[in-house]
């Protein structure tokens, strides 16, 4: 019995929705390439096994979420679910049928050490950016309670809790009973209350508008928060990882806008851009972290630059082959490692 053909019709509705966006008709099939190729072989491995009532719920979830994003008919937001139903669909199942399988973060456990952070070198400088009406926004969401729990778990969590979370965040019209599908299958067990459930319910169902905004900002936010448990960190973190700052080198900044986060502590202090999917890494941003890695450069300061992206590492790679920036000393942070980020 083939239990995946309803997913594999619902995918090419999204593919086709997703196509409406000539500006990223290249990205689109690309990804949705990919994604057919993994549906298939999950179709291959699973063959003819028997699934599971739970196994069963958790498919029916996901095809009901896919089913509101073909229906709010938001080409972007279909872009999105391209890449991310086919990796869901596929953890699902190995989480039903072999929970040892699940990916782990290695670098989970690799925050050691005792080395210490140190002063900014000289000539290097982070200030706060003007404020303008986007930053007033903006602040008032990076404020919103919901935010800093959910970066919490986030943080502590295995990338297929980070997924199923980001599923819920990008639901048009997430449900308790979705959540509870998807994390009855998983090792975690999370229940209706816990926070990581809570807050990706409560921005997937938020405003499409608004909705975009809170799916950004909870990634910078988790970024910082793994960010701050450094050992070399830990004790100032507060003060040396920042967020939406000015990076400046003997007093000037040409930077077009602040970086999301900012390590402000030597020897070799950091830029960080944040984005919740791949789409958003592009030519202009891999110039402007390498523009200010060299005007760096040009007073003998080391910086690193790097981009975290809350997609999978897949989907980032297909994302990089397309486009044409430079990249070759941006490093690149994925939802299947961002525990990374807290071994320095």
């Amino acid at each position: 019995m083939n239990h995946l053909a309803p997913h594999q019709e619902l995918f090419k509705q999204l593919v086709t929705l997703g196509e409406s966006v000539t500006d990223a008709l290249d990205y689109t099939q690309l990804i949705s390439t990919n994604g057919e190729g993994e549906l298939e072989k999950t179709l291959t491995a699973l063959g003819e096994r028997e699934l599971s009532p739970a196994a069963h719920r958790g498919l029916d979830a996901l095809r009901a979420a896919g089913e509101r994003v073909v229906t709010a008919n938001d080409p972007h937001r279909a872009i999105d679910w391209i890449a991310t139903y086919p990796r869901l669909l596929t953890t699902l199942l190995v989480a039903a049928l072999n929970p040892k399988g699940l990916p782990s973060d290695q670098s989970a456990n690799s925050a050691s050490g005792s080395s210490s952070a140190t002063r900014l070198p000289g000539g290097i400088a982070f200030t706060d950016a003007p404020p303008d009406g986007r930053a007033v926004v903006y602040a008032g969401i990076q404020s919103d309670p919901i935010l800093k729990p959910l970066a919490h778990a986030l943080a502590a969590a295995p990338p297929a809790d980070r997924l199923i979370a980001r599923a819920l965040m990008g639901d048009p019209e997430p449900d308790v009973t979705t959540a509870a599908a998807f994390a009855a299958l998983l090792p975690s067990q999370r229940g209706p209350s816990d926070p990581l459930i809570v807050g990706a319910l409560a921005i997937g169902g938020k405003a499409a508008q608004s909705n975009a905004q809170y799916r950004g900002a909870i990634v910078e936010a988790t970024a910082a928060e793994i960010l701050k448990r450094r050992p070399a960190l830990v004790r100032d973190a507060e003060r040396m990882v920042r967020r939406e700052r000015r990076f400046s080198v003997d007093g000037a900044s040409a930077d077009p806008h602040p970086f999301d986060v900012t390590v402000e502590a030597g020897p070799i202090p950091e830029l960080w851009d944040c984005k919740w999917g791949a789409r958003g890494i592009d030519d202009n941003l891999l110039a402007e972290l390498e523009s200010a890695r060299i005007r760096a450069a040009g007073v003998g300061v080391r910086i690193a630059i790097g981009i975290v992206a809350f997609d999978s590492a897949a989907t980032v790679a297909a994302r990089l082959s397309i486009v044409r920036g430079p990249r070759e000393q941006t490093r690149m942070i994925t939802l299947d490692t961002l525990s990374r980020l807290a071994a320095g």
